[in-house]
């Protein structure tokens, strides 16, 4: 008689061929590419990005996408186990994609990437000082019954310690206004509320799922033809090259924007952007490899993205003498250097497993 099979467990396959697994990876990134082109409707193609039928379109595919990578993970990758006295337990073969409780890492996940945005938080904190230090110095020059100077003093010239009151009424106008305006357009804004949960949603899980979860077990199972496996720093090199190659197509979606003006220094600026953001991409891309790697939460990788989704990448206006902040310059920028600081070096830090949990499940197998 059988002994009963456990369909959760998976021996995770390895000395994969590396030729093979690129294979895979290139594979389900065209899959993620050519499913919005294929399936999307003409009709809805030529809506607006931010249409809210064209987001929603867009978003059912690549989930459809996202199910199918999952789906077929543990087909290609895992071997079903028979269940009896003398056989080893393997992980559960959801395990190696992340799919794991971690709430504790996940928050110091965060906190790592928090860290690196200490300058665009020390900005957002220097403009709601800065505000209130006005508010204080119109209120001096009335007590005096003067008429407010067309012109503000210099920064240095602005009273440095602020009553309360000032503090308080610019949190109220820079920070607590806008959120409560934002969280209304969230609530009666259609395309507004769809635009948002495509950005700090939709997209982080589904890219983190496809290009973390599904590529990353994969490539460090790989075996090259000298025989070695590649290394968690290699992979983590490798799956971003994908998850870049997957948004060039952002380049032929802007191409088909300037069909009236397709002069060579549009072209070339065109390629310039998309450059930067594949670069920016691919960056992002090995350090949440790295982190999946290193945690392997799925939760906290995908976190992390929405994190830095919402962030965007640094406002350097505060350099311009024009700017409000332009005062402060040296102050931002020391503290620009301090997240970048702690960032590195908190990657060796009680804020990570000494030994890599993606890399540990693979050994054991």
């Amino acid at each position: 008689m059988m002994p009963p099979l456990d369909l959760q467990q998976c021996h995770h396959a390895h000395n994969i061929p590396l030729t093979h697994t690129l294979l895979y990876c290139l594979s389900l990134s065209t899959l993620f590419v050519a499913a919005l082109y294929i399936f999307v409707p003409s009709t809805i193609k030529q809506l607006p990005r931010d249409d809210v039928i064209h987001i929603k379109w867009r978003s059912a595919i690549i989930l459809v996408v996202m199910m199918i990578g999952i789906g077929v993970y543990p087909l290609l990758f895992c071997q079903t186990i028979s269940i009896n006295d003398d056989v080893i337990v393997y992980p559960q073969w959801y395990r190696y994609l992340g799919f794991t409780w971690q709430p504790i890492q996940d928050l110091k996940i965060a906190i790592h990437v928090m860290i690196l945005y200490i300058g665009s938080f020390t900005c957002s904190w220097l403009k709601v000082y800065h505000h209130s230090r006005i508010l204080h110095w119109e209120k001096e020059v009335r007590n005096k019954g003067q008429s407010r100077p067309r012109h503000l003093p210099p920064t240095q010239q602005l009273p440095i310690l602020i009553k309360p009151q000032y503090l308080l009424q610019s949190l109220q106008y820079i920070w607590i206004q806008p959120i409560k305006q934002s969280f209304k357009c969230f609530l009666d804004d259609v395309e507004y509320r769809w635009i948002i949960l495509r950005n700090l949603c939709i997209a982080p899980l589904i890219e983190e799922v496809i290009f973390r979860a599904c590529l990353l077990p994969p490539l460090l199972a790989s075996q090259t033809k000298s025989n070695n496996r590649l290394t968690p720093t290699q992979a983590s090199w490798i799956a971003p090259l994908f998850f870049g190659i997957a948004h060039l197509h952002h380049f032929y979606e802007k191409y088909r924007q300037i069909s009236k003006d397709r002069s060579n220094k549009v072209i070339g600026q065109l390629v310039l952007v998309v450059v930067v953001q594949w670069t920016y991409t691919s960056l992002f891309g090995a350090y949440v490899s790295h982190i999946f790697i290193r945690t392997g939460s799925l939760f906290g990788v995908t976190l992390a993205h929405v994190i830095c989704n919402y962030m965007g990448l640094p406002n350097v206006s505060f350099t311009h003498p024009t700017s409000n902040l332009y005062g402060y310059f040296w102050l931002i920028l020391i503290m620009y250097c301090v997240g970048i600081f702690g960032f590195i070096v908190g990657f060796d830090s009680v804020l990570f497993p000494n030994k890599s949990i993606l890399v540990s499940l693979l050994r054991d197998n």
